[in-house]
């Protein structure tokens, strides 16, 4: 592993000290973008994320993003991918650390168990990113597929 560059370092401590604050946000973001979507029950979106793909995906699929609205949407709907793929692999939440990661200094998902690559990485905020940009018409429930065919095979 190569050494760090000291800019690369104070970023690192930076990141690291943010990741208990990250992590605090999320069950309170998670649960106020369910109930701002009027999903019921919104508080239990963390607890089991599953069950708020369908409804999620049924209102996302034929919204057109503003641009002004896009990473207040890009945040809620990453925290919220993050929780429904470390619940289907058992994962966690992290932030990579190495440097020839291409997702280094960024919050993640792994560190999987069962049969998956347990060294997969997701950035579930490039992967809200992606799911974004494509037009109205859009599945999450397919796009996560097609992250899940990914961790299959990393």
């Amino acid at each position: 592993m190569r050494e760090l560059t000291p800019d690369e370092q104070a970023k690192l401590k930076r990141q690291a000290e943010r990741l208990e604050q990250f992590l605090a946000e999320l069950m309170p973001v998670l649960a106020d973008f369910a109930e701002r979507l009027g999903l019921p029950n919104a508080v239990m979106i963390v607890a089991n994320p599953e069950s708020f793909l369908e409804p999620t995906d049924d209102f996302m699929k034929d919204q057109v993003i503003e641009t002004e609205d896009r990473e207040w949407i890009m945040a809620r709907l990453g925290y919220f991918i993050g929780e429904v793929l470390v619940q289907r692999f058992g994962g966690g939440w992290f932030l990579s650390d190495t440097p020839y990661s291409r997702f280094f200094l960024r919050y993640v998902v792994g560190k999987f168990e069962g049969g998956v690559n347990r060294r997969a990485m997701i950035d579930p905020f490039l992967v809200a990113d992606t799911y974004l940009a494509e037009p109205p018409g859009r599945s999450l429930p397919s796009f996560l597929k097609e992250v899940e065919a990914e961790v299959m095979k990393a």
